[in-house]
């Protein structure tokens, strides 16, 4: 397998801000430069003493059940033992519940904190461990429930759950059923192409999934399958037991109302002062704690008079109440997209956090609930980016002298690569007559203009219809042109989905199962963990010949 890194701008303009010119926007994230050693010494000093022996204990405790529940492997069992080292911190990332782990990059994310902990371990010379938190208590079903693959014609194809879960239904609550399975292990056994480790794989989906199993569930396993030689720690933050430990992060969230919406106004004041459009819609009614009832979260916003309702399941009860019960049931509370950063901080020793362009973006907003908790944002690594092309498409890359530098922005292969002439003169003879019947009718308009307005209506009118006309004759001719070249034109088409999967960019868009169904589960032992932070926006290409 060859690799080759580039740095790549992300197309978010606060985050590349924070890559590539910091010192413009370190006011926004707290000074913690990311490529900066001193950043995360300073750190891991501060962080330590957040943690005694007896946090770290019952942290431990809670994620080594979990990972014996869904099958842990002994290179992260190891990991998690080491949690118990009060001098270890962590390097945190994380992702939502997809199904099949959703688009490639929960790997890359994963990946990428392996890499960085081991860099920051060696410099350091303290134990740092990467850490995997499956966002499970989201309730948008929506943004998880499904996965593309590219099928047997090579075209874009859309597996999802069938599922009627209520829409405050959290994943880590919401078991599926054995029908549910079957589905879409069957879509994907009839349309997704056959290759060597089809079977095995499509095995290795079903025995990772047992009765009762959560989505949320089902994902941390095939993770932990897929990352078995990792040391990485996986961890789910609704297991009640981790619950316990922040409990009093969501009673102060509720006590401390006041002060956070205004610092959470400043922060987005301060993010639109510096031109930035803020990542997330402002709320001045959400607390940013939910309120769960049987599996079901709802916005806790404020009223008058001190008292906090559930929003849209009615349970209204004073500030004091509600701090009571966060303190002695947890469980019953969960975090808003800001919020969470804060959990993961006082349950986590987090030295870093690995995200995506989004995530860099939102922790500018989420610095007012650090703040409102008298802590400061970690830093913030972009995580690496995978471009990979499997055998197939790699040969067909070296057959039409296609570089990965040729496919990192959308493009037609076919009308660039095999009907570039054919295109250009269609292009230019259909432009001619657009252009010839426009001035004739142009002129008609004008010589009849005394007849009313009525008559450039008209004219108007029609000369969209022509321009219509000559658009579908002029895509009619060039299906029949590729028609001819079927066979070349399946071939680059192939390698277009690929790497830009309905426009999108492969590791955003596509899950892993055309590349494990390939390759098998081995390979992804063989995928790089990138550590080197001081290299911001890392873009990894990947070629498997």
């Amino acid at each position: 397998m060859k690799c080759s890194i580039h740095q790549s701008p992300t197309g978010n303009r606060l985050t590349d801000a924070q890559l590539f010119s910091f010192a413009d926007v370190a006011h926004l994230y707290d000074e913690q430069n990311p490529i900066s050693p001193e950043t995360y010494r300073k750190r891991a000093e501060m962080i330590t003493p957040y943690f005694d022996d007896a946090h770290r204990q019952q942290l431990v405790e809670a994620i080594e059940a979990y990972g014996q529940r869904i099958g842990v492997s002994p290179a992260q069992k190891a990991a998690t033992a080491r949690l118990r080292d009060p001098r270890s911190v962590a390097v945190v990332t994380g992702q939502q519940a997809g199904l099949f782990t959703g688009p490639f990059y929960s790997i890359s994310k994963a990946l990428s904190a392996v890499g960085v902990a081991r860099e920051l371990e060696r410099e350091l010379e303290r134990p740092v461990v990467a850490v995997f938190w499956v966002a499970s208590e989201d309730h948008d079903f929506a943004e998880v429930d499904h996965a593309y693959f590219l099928s047997h014609q090579q075209t874009t194809q859309r597996v999802q759950l069938k599922h009627a879960f209520d829409s405050h239904q959290m994943v880590y609550s919401a078991p599926l059923d054995h029908s549910q399975i079957q589905y879409v292990l069957q879509v994907i056994q009839d349309d997704l192409p056959d290759h060597t480790y089809k079977a095995e794989m499509l095995q290795t989906l079903a025995d990772c999934w047992q009765t009762g199993d959560s989505l949320a569930v089902w994902f941390a396993r095939l993770m932990s399958v897929l990352l078995q030689n990792q040391p990485i720690v996986i961890v789910d933050p609704c297991l009640p037991a981790l619950r316990q430990l922040v409990g009093p992060v969501f009673a102060r969230t509720l006590q401390n109302f006041d002060v956070l919406q205004a610092k959470l106004q400043d922060a987005y004041d301060e993010v639109a002062e510096a031109g930035f459009e803020p990542e997330v819609i402002r709320d001045a009614a959400h607390s940013t704690v939910f309120h769960v009832v049987d599996g079901k979260r709802y916005v806790l916003e404020r009223r008058e008079g001190g008292h906090f309702t559930a929003r849209g399941y009615g349970l209204d009860l004073d500030e004091a109440a509600w701090i009571r019960m966060a303190m002695e049931e947890p469980e019953r509370f969960s975090s808003n997209v800001l919020l969470r950063p804060v959990i993961q901080d006082h349950l986590l020793p987090t030295l870093a956090y690995v995200g995506g362009p989004s995530e860099i973006a939102y922790h500018t907003l989420s610095r007012a609930v650090f703040h409102t908790h008298e802590r400061l944002l970690p830093p913030l690594i972009m995580r690496q980016r995978f471009r990979i092309a499997g055998p197939g498409v790699a040969r067909a890359m070296k057959q039409w002298d296609i570089s990965f530098e040729d496919v990192r922005q959308p493009v037609d292969l076919v009308a660039t690569r095999l009907l570039q002439d054919f295109s250009s003169a269609l292009s230019a003879k259909v432009a001619g007559m657009k252009e010839l019947v426009h001035h004739q009718l142009s002129e008609l308009a004008d010589d009849f203009a005394v007849y009313g307005p009525q008559v450039a209506e008209m004219v108007g009118r029609q000369g969209k219809e022509h321009e219509s006309l000559l658009t579908r004759l002029e895509s009619k001719i060039y299906r029949l042109a590729e028609q001819r070249h079927i066979a070349d034109v399946q071939q680059l088409r192939r390698i277009q989905h690929w790497f830009w999967t309905d426009g999108h960019e492969q590791e955003r868009r596509l899950c892993p199962l055309n590349i494990w169904a390939e390759l098998g589960q081995v390979w992804f032992e063989s995928l790089p963990a990138w550590g080197n932070y001081r290299q911001p926006a890392p873009y990894l290409e990947l070629s498997v010949e």
